[in-house]
């Protein structure tokens, strides 16, 4: 069983990172990334979250990620982590959506009922409220998927090497107070500039554009210096997610549950709620400029990949 459960994460995990079209240091961050897993990337994140789970009952998932110049959120991020949130109910622990203003909107109407808190811009704000939540619901888990990382200077950056530190809730410092407490993290990213890639910031600054140079005064580059315990490099966060996911239900012989049909349904919500595409920066089922029969068809090949 285990064997075969390793055979069908490593097939997953070919697919969330297929680089089409070529994503400039998409290989060697995968690369960087699976020297420290020493195993599939998604069944590595599948089995702390697993572990973490057994721990106690509350997850806090962390999203969204501004587009400019019109601050709304894009379409990657969202949808990977309501699939995810959605599968830990079924490991019986509760998720805690986190995201801020900009993303509140898109973020709420995709994950139902689940509880989504608008997380501070202002720094001394944040600090303050992450200690809160983090007190009042002690999680045994912090996932952050397609989430802004500050760099080595606290600057939030997009992959333009943009300065967008102004719109982004410092969630970060959930990432402190975890390591801090030795709660697990799971982070899950596509460019090197999201909250979790401090794992493999050196490779970030080698291979990606901007990655060690920003355009922004700060000049300390876009890769974020929070690093993860576990994390995912994907050719987009949503499809990762999905990766992650699909693991948990392996691990546990549950059905996993997202397709083609349903990708399609959950990028049209995002849309309707006022999601963009990053690439595009049209309201459309677009994720990172890829069209809606690819990510249908990842999809649909990660649920059949994971129920077959």
């Amino acid at each position: 069983m285990k064997g075969e459960i390793e055979q069908k994460a490593y097939l997953i995990d070919q697919i969330v990172s297929v680089d089409i079209p070529k994503r400039a240091g998409m290989r060697e961050l995968c690369e960087e990334a699976r020297k420290i897993s020493k195993k599939p990337l998604c069944l590595n994140a599948a089995e702390k979250t697993v572990d973490a789970s057994k721990k106690g009952e509350t997850a806090f998932i962390i999203t969204g990620f501004p587009v400019l110049p019109n601050n709304v959120c894009e379409t990657d991020g969202p949808p990977g982590a309501v699939v995810l949130a959605e599968t830990l109910q079924d490991l019986k622990i509760k998720p805690l959506i986190i995201t801020d203003e900009v993303c509140a909107n898109v973020v709420k109407a995709i994950s139902q009922s689940m509880p989504v808190f608008e997380f501070p811009i202002n720094d001394a704000s944040a600090r303050v409220k992450a200690g809160q939540l983090f007190s009042e619901h002690t999680p045994s888990l912090l996932i952050s998927i397609e989430r802004p990382g500050w760099n080595k200077k606290k600057v939030f950056h997009n992959m333009a090497g943009l300065n967008i530190s102004d719109v982004v809730g410092k969630t970060d410092y959930f990432f402190e107070l975890a390591h801090r407490h030795g709660v697990a993290t799971v982070a899950v990213g596509d460019g090197g500039n999201e909250l979790g890639f401090g794992t493999i910031s050196r490779a970030v600054e080698k291979y990606v554009p901007n990655g060690s140079k920003c355009r922004c005064k700060c000049g300390g580059g876009i890769a974020a210096a929070s690093a993860a315990d576990s994390l995912v490099v994907a050719r987009t966060s949503n499809w990762g997610s999905y990766g992650i996911a699909a693991c948990i239900c392996l691990l546990n012989r549950l059905h996993y549950v997202h397709d083609g049909k349903g990708e399609l349904k959950l990028l049209g919500r995002v849309n309707r709620a006022g999601g963009i595409d990053s690439v595009t920066k049209k309201a459309e089922p677009f994720v990172d400029g890829l069209p809606p029969r690819i990510n249908s068809l990842v999809a649909d090949l990660i649920f059949k990949v994971a129920n077959a």
